[in-house]
């Protein structure tokens, strides 16, 4: 069985036909998907599809591009959000610069922002003993150190990873996990595919990220669940593998990780 460690199903691109996605993903041999949020709003609403239906548990965070708007009772709204049922991770927290304000003054106002919303949500999962999904973008070094700031107590997965086996170690070495998207079936993925081919087969998981990052042959496409299949069975390709021994890793380390149950 399959596991979507990373999904966004409650975006408005599955308004019309949540239900069937879930069915499908089901029908297709998915056997647990994580429904990840990235603001308030989605925390709330994961949470909720987690409660509604057996096979999805979730994550609950402030993405770093929405750290900007978090009011300021943030963290006390999601301590509470975080204690319900259905929760299995703090995420999608984490940093990216990678489209920061031309303005200097206003760039580093958007990166203090970042920094304190992410401290706070790493402080949050390691009092609620939860694991944390971490979105990295331009910046690589600073995301590690605050990590670091934290002795790496908090366990953590780099999703949608697509750096080379160099910086994989890295987290490796800190005892974090990396999870591949659709991006390792890409041509011009070179680095992702290395990792993908390296990796320990105890130190990754598959995710879809949909809707986005549809693997080949839905490149452009909505992205759904079941896609996770094709992720597997790439890594699969590229390492020599059987799709199920890939299938069977990443699923065993997926339901440790997130603490998942039947």
């Amino acid at each position: 069985m399959w596991i979507d460690t990373h999904a966004h199903l409650s975006f408005p691109e599955f308004s019309k036909d949540r239900e069937e996605v879930i069915a499908r993903a089901q029908a297709e041999g998915i056997d647990r998907v994580i429904v990840v949020a990235t603001d308030l709003g989605s925390s709330r609403a994961a949470v909720a599809l987690a409660q509604e239906h057996r096979t999805l548990a979730c994550t609950v965070g402030i993405h770093p591009n929405s750290a900007h708007a978090a009011p300021p009772d943030f963290l006390e709204t999601l301590q509470e959000i975080a204690a319900l049922k259905g929760v299995a991770a703090i995420g999608e927290i984490g940093l990216d610069y990678h489209r920061l304000p031309s303005d200097p003054e206003a760039a580093e106002r958007e990166k203090e922002s970042q920094r304190r919303v992410f401290r706070a949500q790493l402080a949050l999962a390691r009092g609620r003993d939860l694991p944390a999904v971490i979105h990295q973008r331009s910046a690589w070094e600073e995301t590690l150190a605050l990590l670091d700031d934290t002795g790496n107590a908090v366990p953590c997965v780099f999703h949608c990873f697509g750096e080379g086996p160099e910086r994989q170690q890295e987290l490796i070495r800190r005892g974090h996990f990396v999870s591949f998207t659709g991006i390792v079936t890409f041509p011009n993925a070179p680095l992702a595919q290395a990792s993908a081919r390296s990796v320990r087969m105890d130190k990754f998981f598959v995710e879809t990220d949909c809707p986005f990052l549809a693997p080949v042959p839905y490149r452009g496409k909505r992205c759904e669940p079941w896609h996770v299949r094709l992720v597997a069975e790439e890594i699969a390709r590229l390492r020599g593998l059987p799709s199920s021994a890939v299938a069977e890793a990443s699923s065993r380390n997926a339901r440790a990780f997130f603490r998942l149950t039947d």
